[in-house]
């Protein structure tokens, strides 16, 4: 009788780390989902981070050869209107160009600031995966 008093406390002790195991992994499973999520929306925002990077650039290098286009024609203009308003067209295009380089920054700023971001969320993804497999071995 004291073997199987024994051995039911055993089973039982056995029966209630099963459930504790059980309960890490489904909370560990759900964190793991939850992870995913973050993690992709935050590859989503990179992405966007980096084709405004791009689209900046690219107008920022159009700006640049129109101003240098727009400068060369002014230099062999003689007329003085006609050269005021070149002047002033080239000035216009030098604020915008300005305006897009702030953009920029701050993209490249963003794309920093989300790149971090991202490799913490892995990393926690990897720690998360780690322990789901310590629980499941």
């Amino acid at each position: 009788m004291a073997a199987l008093t024994a051995e039911v406390r055993q089973l039982r002790l056995a029966v209630e780390a099963l459930a504790r195991s059980q309960t890490e992994t489904q909370t560990l499973s759900v964190y793991l989902q939850a992870q995913q999520g973050r993690i992709m929306q935050i590859t989503q925002q990179l992405d966007a981070a980096r084709k405004e990077i791009d689209s900046a650039t690219a107008s920022t290098r159009d700006l640049e050869t129109q101003v240098k286009v727009m400068q060369d024609e002014a230099s062999g203009l003689t007329e003085r209107g006609q050269r005021a308003g070149l002047e002033s067209a080239i000035r216009a295009m030098e604020a915008e160009r300005n305006g897009l380089d702030l953009k920029l920054q701050q993209a490249r700023a963003r794309e920093n600031d989300l790149s971090r971001t991202l490799a913490l969320e892995e990393n926690r993804w990897n720690d998360a995966l780690s322990r789901m497999q310590r629980l499941t071995q």
